[in-house]
């Protein structure tokens, strides 16, 4: 193989040679390459290098997309090491959220109140940051000294960018798009990508085409559901409530009206089966629709809604009649490829009547967008089956390739142990019990630091109440900020020498995107599979594969679950010289449907794993 120019390395690690070459000749080919690459092989060094030698040979950007905030700092590091290593110039922008970028005091805007806020403050002349950086829509004389300024230092992280921007009165992100128009490489979300109407508004101030970039998707295994969330909306009686009380305020008496009629429908509608502990049933699209036509137009009360919002928002920064109006429009939508469900369930002031518009096929988007780039790769260490990712995402004709992992096999032991089950017909006291008692003995057996991972919180609070360990406890939050989790794995990584027992959540904060490498970490207990809740949403995306896939079942059901279990597996080997257990510890990981989506190599199924660990850990 030939070394790409701008890879920033030394030398090429096993495995990491045939990436670099498939990349290349897809980029070549100017295909779409999905690549499930383990954790090691080097994928950011890799994809960046060829990426980057093939955009400034065609002409083209390289969009990095990443939904971590850690991945954004390991591509613009990498991206240093690269232009120092070569010497070339290549110039880079970091973009997160606009609203994460602001200097404005933001503080409970979010979504699309924080961009009607952004709009207006602008539009008014009243934001200095951005009249600093811009005269109307070109850059100002300050704003071109400090682009050329960027210019010339090493890629900057967004956080230097908008400390950078801040010192001088700038508005970061702004400094950051002008950053982005002539930029070699952007490292952003998702959503600049794939949210049509950020992705508009984006392209149009890069004055720039799909036709004329470059992707490279990381972590791509969460794409699919990431697009499913943009592309769905919520409405409810409280949000209802809290318009009809803005809407009094400020005298829409109109609006009112129409909107206590809605909350009157919400309750007409909401009867579920008295049988039912999860009130919850398919609405059709006209049902709701129709109901509301019959009081007043269905589009005249979205623009009623929409022009009492944009009034509103000259006297407060947010509005709850935008709210409703995106809902209603979104409403409107075709009915294939969406579920429609009302549910009820207890809130703070009593019972609360959701109507939600949920997405099932990510394809809507990527599809198009996939078909007109110019080339990309979509990789993750656990991004498999391949096929499913190719048919969720709409891209038929992408090459599929797989990666097996560049560690010794020997630093990993790797086992099942089918002794106990988190299903749930078995769940009591005593089947927790027995789980307590495997992760006890689990946690005397690995010496140091060990984490668990379980399905849900309620389970890991049922099941760690029987856990016995002199080992000190570190417990996870449902809802934890940065500082909260950097500051409880800066006590856990200091417990590493007597040893910590960290208790996660498959899916959740640090099941995913963090790293324990070293002896930071030297096992983790997968306990049990974390498969969805077989509620009316999981039914109707398994449904929905099965009529598109004939894969309901492993499509909405198996596979993003034993993903979930992989990525917590993960994050115990981070380096070649990383040494640790992986424990899977239910019987049902040994059952066929499951067990076919594990890698083989060095994997063990066994009871007796005591002597095992004995033997590994010395």
């Amino acid at each position: 193989m030939t070394i790409p120019s701008f890879f920033p390395h030394a030398s090429v690690r096993s495995g990491q040679d045939k990436f670099i070459d498939d990349l290349d000749q897809a980029l070549a080919q100017r295909k779409i390459l999905f690549a499930h690459a383990p954790t090691g092989l080097g994928k950011t060094a890799s994809a960046l290098a060829v990426a980057v030698e093939h955009a400034i040979r065609s002409k083209k950007k390289v969009l990095f997309l990443t939904n971590r905030h850690t991945q954004h700092r390991l591509a613009i590091d990498t991206l240093a090491l690269m232009r120092t290593k070569t010497g070339r110039e290549i110039i880079t922008a970091d973009l997160i959220g606009k609203r994460w970028m602001c200097n404005q005091d933001v503080a409970g805007l979010f979504g699309n109140e924080f961009n009607e806020f952004c709009k207006t403050v602008v539009e008014k002349g009243e934001c200095e940051f951005y009249t600093t950086v811009r005269d109307k829509k070109t850059l100002s004389v300050e704003g071109k000294a400090a682009l050329a300024s960027l210019k010339q230092q090493p890629p900057q992280h967004t956080e230097e960018i908008c400390a950078f921007a801040k010192e001088k009165t700038m508005c970061g992100y702004e400094l950051a798009i002008a950053l982005a128009k002539d930029a070699h490489v952007i490292v952003c979300d998702y959503f600049y990508i794939f949210n049509p109407n950020i992705q508009n508004s984006f392209f149009a101030k890069l004055e720039v085409e799909l036709g004329d970039l470059i992707l490279v998707v990381d972590e791509g295994h969460n794409l699919p559901s990431r697009i499913m969330d943009m592309l769905s909306s919520t409405l409810t009686s409280t949000m209802l409530r809290n318009t009809i009380l803005e809407a009094k305020k400020y005298g829409y008496g109109g609006v009112v009206k129409w909107l206590q009629e809605i909350l009157q429908i919400f309750h007409e509608i909401a009867v579920f089966p008295s049988s039912s502990s999860d009130p919850e049933i398919k609405i059709a699209k006209n049902q709701f629709r129709d109901a509301i036509q019959r009081g007043v137009d269905y589009d005249l009360l979205i623009d009623e809604l929409e022009m009492a919002a944009d009034e509103i928002r000259k006297k407060q920064r947010k509005s709850f009649c935008s709210s409703v109006a995106s809902f209603l429009q979104a409403w409107k939508s075709e009915e294939e490829g969406f579920a429609r469900i009302l549910s009820k369930y207890p809130g703070k002031n009593g019972p609360v009547v959701s109507l939600r518009h949920l997405c099932l096929d990510p394809s809507f988007i990527t599809r198009s967008i996939f078909s007109q780039i110019h080339a990309g790769v979509v990789m993750s260490g656990t991004l498999k089956p391949l096929s499913m990712y190719k048919d969720v995402l709409g891209v038929p004709d992408a090459l599929e390739k797989e990666y097996a992992s560049p560690f010794p096999l020997e630093n990993r032991a790797t086992l099942i142990i089918p002794e106990t089950s988190t299903k749930f017909t078995t769940r009591s006291d005593l089947m927790f019990q027995a789980i307590a008692d495997h992760c006890s003995n689990l946690a005397r057996l690995i010496p140091g630091n060990i984490a668990f991972f379980f399905p849900s919180y309620d389970l890991r609070d049922k099941i760690a109440y029987f856990i016995q360990t002199p080992k000190q406890k570190f417990w996870e939050k449902r809802e934890m900020v940065k500082e909260e989790k950097e500051q409880l794995l800066a006590s856990f990584y200091a417990e590493r020498q007597f040893g910590g027992v960290l208790l996660g959540v498959t899916g959740a904060n640090f099941a995913e995107g963090v790293d324990f490498p070293g002896d930071l970490l030297n096992g983790v207990v997968v306990v049990g599979l974390p498969l969805a809740k077989p509620d009316l949403v999981t039914k109707e995306l398994i449904a929905y594969y099965d009529r598109k896939f004939g894969k309901g079942w492993d499509y909405g059901y198996i596979y993003p679950a034993m993903n979930k279990c992989f990525q917590s597996a993960g994050r115990c080997i981070r380096s070649e010289t990383d040494r640790g257990a992986i424990i899977f510890l239910d019987e049902r990981f040994a059952w066929q449907n499951y067990f076919c989506c594990f890698p083989r190599e060095g994997l063990r199924v066994t009871k007796g794993y005591e002597p095992i660990l004995r033997e590994f850990f010395g």
